[in-house]
């Protein structure tokens, strides 16, 4: 009967255990997200003014010519 009681208590403490390892893969899996669509969103925003420059650069190039 101890036996069967210690193997329970090891059952659970395992399955504590995975659950809280489950849990903060969740949380860096979350943060990882965030930070890559922050950085996307960054990105985005200076490819988009980069492009800008280069438009109002050709236009004005192509007027004074």
């Amino acid at each position: 009967m101890i036996k069967f009681a210690s193997m329970k208590g090891a059952a659970l403490a395992l399955v504590l255990a995975l659950g809280a390892c489950s849990a903060e893969q969740v949380v860096d899996n979350t943060v990882d997200g965030t930070l890559f669509v922050g950085e996307t969103a960054v990105r985005g925003a200076v490819g988009v003014g980069k492009l800008a420059v280069r438009g109002t650069g050709a236009a004005i190039g192509a007027l004074t010519d």
